[in-house]
């Protein structure tokens, strides 16, 4: 398997920490798996013809849109 470093930002390296404590797993998961769902929401929207990911509410109004 191919090996990577990577030089973070503090409060990248902060984030990333409290999000592999928060899911009882480690760093390098929590970016495997944020590369694998970067990688899924640009394929769909390639597919799709769009560059934005839409949070919606239970009536379909767009609570958040993330462009990407």
């Amino acid at each position: 398997m191919p090996r990577l470093t990577v030089d973070l930002p503090d409060g990248l390296s902060s984030m990333l920490a409290d999000l592999a404590k928060a899911e009882d797993t480690s760093k390098r998961e929590v970016l495997r798996r944020a590369i694998a769902l970067y990688h899924f929401l640009r394929k769909q929207g390639v597919q799709n013809g769009q560059n934005k990911l839409s949070i919606t509410d239970d009536q379909d109004k767009i609570l958040k849109e993330i462009v990407i």
